[in-house]
C-alpha cells in the first residue's frame, strides 16, 4: 500500500465510527477547560458525537487546520496503518497525532473525504472498541479512492470521549473487505 493510501485509510478509520443506539457511562460531568476543546469543535459527549467529530475533523484539503483533529485524541494517542508489502507481509506504522498531522500535510491543498459504511460497536462503562467499515472519496459524493477496516478503542473521561488508538487496513486485490463487514 502507497503511502498516500495509508493516509487515506486513516482518514477512512476516522470517517468510520457511525453507530447507532449507543449508551454513554452514567452521569457525564462538567467538562473542564483542561480537556474542553475549543468552541469551533463539535462536542463526543457520546459515541455518535465522537465519530461526526473525526468525520468533521478529517474531510477536507489536507492542510487544513487541524486543531479539532487534535482534541480529539488523548495526549499519547497512536494512529496505525497496516502497511501489506507486495509480498504479502504486513508492517504496522506507529505514528503519533502530530507524525499523521505532519505526513497529511504534506499533500498540500489535496482534499479527500471518508465515509462509514458499517460499524460495529462493543462498549462497557468508560471503555469503547469500534470496528468500522470505511471508504475515501476525492470529494465529499465523490469517486471512491479505497476502502477498509478500522479498530478504534476510546475512552470516556467522564466528560467526552477521546481517541486512545486507531489501527486500519486497506483492502488489496489479495485481501478485499469481507462481505460480512459490508453493508
Amino acid at each position: 500500500m502507497n503511502r498516500s493510501a495509508g493516509l487515506l485509510a486513516l482518514c477512512a478509520l476516522f470517517f468510520g465510527l457511525i453507530l447507532a443506539g449507543q449508551s454513554n457511562p452514567p452521569s457525564p460531568t462538567a467538562p473542564t477547560s483542561a480537556s474542553t476543546p475549543p468552541a469551533a469543535c463539535l462536542p463526543t459527549t457520546t459515541l455518535d458525537e465522537l465519530i461526526k467529530a473525526i468525520d468533521n475533523a478529517v474531510s477536507g484539503p489536507a492542510n487544513q487546520d487541524r486543531t479539532c483533529f487534535r482534541a480529539l485524541f488523548t495526549p499519547d494517542a497512536r494512529l496505525i496503518p497496516i502497511r501489506i508489502a507486495a509480498d504479502g507481509k504486513a508492517t504496522p506504522r506507529i505514528l503519533r497525532v502530530q507524525d499523521w498531522i505532519d505526513a497529511v500535510a504534506k499533500r498540500g491543498s489535496a482534499a479527500f473525504y471518508e465515509h462509514q459504511i458499517k460499524v460495529r460497536t462493543e462498549s462497557w462503562a468508560h471503555l469503547a472498541h469500534l470496528w468500522s467499515t470505511y471508504t475515501t472519496t476525492d470529494s465529499p459524493t465523490g469517486k471512491q479512492l479505497d476502502r477498509g477496516i478500522n479498530s478504534i478503542q476510546a475512552i470516556y473521561d467522564g466528560t467526552q470521549w477521546r481517541v486512545i488508538e486507531i489501527v486500519w487496513q486497506a483492502e488489496t486485490p489479495a485481501e478485499l473487505v469481507p462481505e460480512k463487514y459490508q453493508p
